[in-house]
């Protein structure tokens, strides 16, 4: 009788641990956040000429732009397990991430930040295009109505999409069709003297753009080892390059264009 009583103790202890391991692994929260692979979609709806009066010219691109991003979870610790053994996901402290803060506060914050970039990259891409305007309430305006660009990008962070929203506002405001046909994803700050800064996730972003076919992948200088790395891992098709300023990438899509049909 007793070795009865004691084989069932072992069978509730090891179903009890075993309910524990589960809920851990399942439920517990985690103190990580886990960067993967985002979104990589064209821009052309996102930034449009405000007026709208030429509907037709926004369109005439035999190519496009496409902005990328990642796309952070909070998983529970089964998520963060497997995570570890995906090459295309890192994982980081929630608190190096947020800063103490919460998920939502940290989602308003990089969305200001998003609103201040646009407004840069505007800025970027009106002195590349020689097209004069003003500062008045913190954006720019153009001394031609007919110049201001709107830029909408909803529920899109972050400082990195200033880059390939210079490129389309230049696009739309410069003679010809600056994509060449291609698929060009771009990713990188921007300041208004055309400088391009380095961005955060660079890995998942090449995952993205690559798994959208993009034709070209301009990023920033002093990530273009890493995209390549990345890249040359995925056998991926596309092409990446690495930039320094605005002018450069303009240049490095004019030589992509050049290369593809030799």
């Amino acid at each position: 009788m007793g070795e009865m009583k004691s084989a069932a103790r072992r069978i509730v202890l090891s179903a009890g641990a075993t309910v524990f391991i589960l809920w851990l692994l399942m439920y517990a929260p985690s103190p990580y956040v886990v960067f993967g692979p985002g979104i990589a979609v064209p821009v052309e709806s996102m930034v449009e000429l405000a007026n709208g009066a030429d509907g037709a010219s926004q369109q005439q691109t035999a190519g496009s732009f496409m902005l990328t991003a990642v796309r952070l979870t909070d998983p529970n610790i089964w998520g963060v397990i497997t995570a570890g053994v995906n090459p295309d996901k890192d994982i980081r402290w929630k608190w190096d991430v947020f800063g103490g803060q919460s998920k939502s506060k940290y989602v308003e914050q990089i969305n200001e930040i998003m609103g201040s970039s646009q407004q840069t990259a505007l800025q970027a891409a009106y002195e590349y295009a020689d097209i004069p305007y003003n500062i008045e309430e913190g954006e720019p305006v153009p001394a031609r109505p007919e110049d201001r660009v709107s830029i909408r990008a909803e529920d899109i962070g972050g400082p990195s999409a200033g880059l390939v929203f210079a490129l389309r506002t230049i696009d739309l405001l410069t003679e010809g069709d600056l994509t060449k046909g291609l698929r060009i994803a771009a990713t990188g700050t921007m300041d208004k003297d055309g400088s391009i800064g380095a961005i955060g996730g660079v890995k998942q972003k090449t995952v993205a753009v690559s798994l959208e076919g993009a034709d070209l992948f301009l990023v920033p200088k002093g990530n273009e080892k890493q995209a390549r790395k990345t890249a040359k891992r995925l056998s991926s098709q596309t092409v990446i390059v690495g930039v320094a300023t605005l002018d450069e990438a303009v240049q490095a899509i004019a030589a992509a264009a050049i290369e593809r049909r030799s």
